[in-house]
């Protein structure tokens, strides 16, 4: 049978489920097919029973072609009058973007597809979409078709998405889709759904999945901004703990100006002890000393004060430390490596040798041989003399060892 309409070559080029429907014994092209009582009445324009080429391949070892499937399907599915007709190849649509290959295919036709090819798989998918955005096949149909919607489709999407917003966003496969949706759709309707979102925000952010779709609000609705920090800030000291709510505070900064978060850096800094040692709090604490505001480093000095040694060795907080070295004015720097590691005539020779063999402590006695004043670095470098032969020996120690050879003191 040739396939001469559009449609028919579309939903025929898909050749990813073959039927096992009626046969009469003997008839079956391969010898297959599904017992049945001969004096029940078959309507054969309507009965089709489907299943994957995969399943088809494991039951009769048959491997299937895109030849010999359609061959089948000639021979299985009669075609009646053209509703009839389109009206399977839209079913055949579906099972396609719901099969693992069938899926490729189709995804590979919107890609390369004419207007019409778009068209009919759209139409043939859409009534069908509350199953397939979850499903891990066809979940990749949708976002591909996402890419190539007209206006009018985007809308039909978009109130499919506001209908049932919480549980797509609460899905990964469904997540997915809208992230793709928002990506491509126009910037009022992605206002849409930050207006239809926005009761659920908080939760969005600590979701797994619901956190992307904050992000993406974020980086394509600036004038939702303040609205976007006021539901922040009152969660802000759980969320940056968070490994979820953490991405989406660290989008905020680093998308706009330090001055707009002033609430947000506020939170910040009344915590800032605590954050500093947390494996995901640490973070923004770093974003806060990377803008650079002068009022906001000194004050996170100031937290920090009598923390410094026990941080410089932490795994999260000494990068915190790092970088408040990088930022503090010469005095702040004096007063945190006075409290590290002592001061003249009274250095904390212990401390330096632990910090300069600890994986975490050598990177800021570092940046206190390359900030510090000169009494500071030789009494590093008489340390790491006396210790030479069991510290040449420790990798994180080599980095301290190459730092003080550079500033030429030598180890011979």
């Amino acid at each position: 049978m040739a396939f001469n309409t559009p449609t028919e070559q579309i939903a025929r080029s898909v050749p990813r489920s073959v039927s096992n429907g009626y046969f009469p014994p003997g008839a079956s092209p391969n010898g297959f097919h599904r017992p049945f009582n001969q004096n029940h009445q078959i309507d054969n324009t309507r009965r089709v029973h489907l299943i994957s080429s995969d399943l088809w391949e494991a039951i009769t070892g048959e491997r299937l072609t895109p030849a010999n499937i359609c061959q089948l399907l000639d021979s299985s599915i009669p075609m009646g009058d053209s509703s009839t007709s389109q009206s399977f190849q839209a079913m055949q649509c579906v099972l396609m973007a719901r099969d693992r290959q069938g899926s490729r295919i189709i995804q590979k036709r919107l890609e390369d597809g004419n207007e019409t090819d778009r068209n009919f798989i759209f139409t043939s998918l859409f009534p069908s979409l509350n199953e397939l955005v979850y499903d891990p096949a066809a979940n990749f149909v949708i976002q591909k078709m996402c890419e190539t919607l007209t206006i009018e489709q985007q809308s039909l999407m978009l109130v499919f998405f506001l209908r049932d917003s919480k549980a797509i966003t609460d899905h990964p496969n469904g997540c997915r889709v809208l992230q793709k949706f928002i990506e491509y759709t126009t910037h009022d309707n992605v206002d849409a759904l930050f207006v239809n979102l926005k009761p659920n925000l908080i939760p969005l952010c600590f979701s797994q999945n619901g956190n992307h779709i904050v992000q993406r609000f974020i980086e394509l609705l600036p004038e939702r901004v303040q609205e976007i920090i006021d539901c922040v800030q009152p969660q802000l000291s759980n969320l940056v703990v968070d490994n979820c709510g953490c991405r989406v505070v660290q989008r905020l900064f680093e998308k706009f100006q330090i001055d707009i978060l002033e609430p947000l850096v506020q939170e910040v800094l009344t915590y800032a002890p605590d954050l500093a040692t947390n494996q995901y709090g640490n973070y923004v604490v770093q974003e806060v000393l990377e803008a650079g505001k002068r009022a906001h480093i000194a004050a996170l000095i100031v937290a920090f004060k009598g923390h410094f040694y026990e941080f410089s060795i932490h795994k999260f907080a000494s990068n915190v430390i790092e970088k408040c070295i990088r930022g503090a004015t010469k005095s702040e720097q004096e007063a945190i490596f006075s409290e590290v590691i002592g001061n003249d005539g009274h250095f904390e020779l212990q401390r330096i040798l632990k910090m300069v063999g600890d994986q975490f402590g050598n990177y800021v006695i570092q940046r206190i041989i390359e900030y510090g004043t000169d009494s500071q670095q030789t009494a590093i470098y008489d340390v790491v003399y006396d210790n030479y032969d069991a510290l040449i020996s420790n990798n994180y120690a080599k980095h301290v060892i190459s730092r003080l050879e550079n500033l030429d003191f030598e180890f011979d």
